[in-house]
């Protein structure tokens, strides 16, 4: 089957993999729930939670509609071995990374609040990245909040840009959320996808059409879709947290973004974002982004979140910055007065930009 993943070819996966194949990084997929029976994702996929109808207690069953992509296909494009008929099976991008399952489907539908829980969840049990396949056409308060949460918490948030194209071309949401990665869909030709979602919040691109994936009861699907291309990205992000377990998620998503070829002249459009995504070139650049304050990561961080994430992971807290910023004013006047006796320092300085809710 290897043979028809025309995608690990344009992705340079073989390349990639002389570098990091995503060992110790924990991916969070949020969606149908995930088939952890298939031969090709056997000892990738720990145990979950299912935040839907409950009906899969810890999502490692897809529970999903079989004419869209799902958790299955997700974790497949990101950690399947290949092991199945005799080492001839699906490959992962990233095969050595571990699949987190989270299930928010209701009635055979993903339920935002459902979604909401699930992205907390990830980020409160160690998922580094989170490719969350689901998608909604109104915005939710409670989804917004738990997105600046995990960002604030240090992961990587991917989803697929929108399958409305032709439809109206409509924002869908957690893709339109500050700080998330957006991802359109190319083909073979790495030509967009018609159906691609196409608007300023597309940040990368990826193979999207004719995705040969994992799909439960052991079998395998083909489908097209920006959810599938944002798995592509999800494990990229995890090559390259394991490579570099330090750097955090705004430095992952910045180096993801430098990295990417096909870039327009004015460096990002709404149909390519930053351009295609390029796992081998990401890689072979070991420079560290500098580290920037996120817009999106402010939150405080929540009470019940696991102890061994580090202090480091946890959103800044901007009373700090206030309280800084008052103690510096305060030098500043007194420094005035005692060198120039009759000046007063007037300009207020504000050392990050804020972003309010919608």
């Amino acid at each position: 089957m290897r043979g028809s993943q025309w995608a690990l070819t344009a992705l340079k996966a073989e390349q990639a993999w002389k570098t990091s194949k995503g060992a110790g990084v924990t991916v969070a997929v949020i969606g149908s729930g995930v088939d952890a029976s298939h031969p090709d994702l056997t000892g990738r996929v720990v145990k979950g939670a299912d935040l839907g109808d409950g009906s899969t207690v810890d999502g490692t069953h897809d529970q999903g509609p079989q004419d869209r992509q799902g958790g299955t296909h997700a974790a497949g494009i990101i950690a399947a071995t290949g092991r199945n008929y005799q080492g001839d099976g699906v490959h992962g991008l990233a095969p050595d990374a571990r699949v987190l399952p989270l299930r928010v489907y209701r009635n055979d539908s993903p339920a935002p609040t459902a979604t909401a829980k699930a992205v907390r969840y990830a980020a409160d049990h160690g998922a580094r990245v989170i490719d969350v396949t689901v998608g909604f056409t109104k915005p939710s308060d409670a989804l917004r909040s738990a997105v600046e949460y995990a960002l604030g918490r240090g992961a990587v948030i991917v989803t697929g840009a929108g399958d409305n194209g032709r439809t109206g071309d409509e924002v869908t949401y957690p893709a339109a959320y500050p700080g998330v990665v957006a991802v359109a869909a190319t083909d073979k030709k790495g030509a967009i996808w018609p159906n691609s979602h196409h608007g300023e919040h597309v940040t990368l691109t990826a193979p999207g059409v004719d995705i040969l994936a994992t799909a439960p009861g052991g079998d395998y699907w083909t489908g097209s879709g920006t959810q599938y291309a944002a798995s592509w990205v999800a494990a990229t992000a995890a090559l390259l947290r394991a490579e570099h377990p330090r750097w955090t998620g705004d430095q992952v998503v910045r180096k993801l973004t430098g990295a990417a070829s096909g870039k327009s002249s004015s460096g990002q459009d709404p149909r390519h974002g930053f351009g295609a995504v390029a796992p081998a070139a990401a890689l072979a650049d070991r420079t560290a982004p500098s580290p920037t304050p996120s817009a999106s990561a402010v939150p405080a961080a929540d009470p019940t979140a696991d102890a061994r994430d580090s202090i480091a992971d946890r959103p800044e807290n901007p009373a700090a910055y206030v309280t800084l910023l008052a103690v510096g004013a305060g030098l500043i006047v007194l420094a005035a007065i005692a060198w120039f006796l009759i000046r007063r320092s007037a300009s207020p300085f504000n050392p990050f930009d804020p972003s309010g809710d919608d």
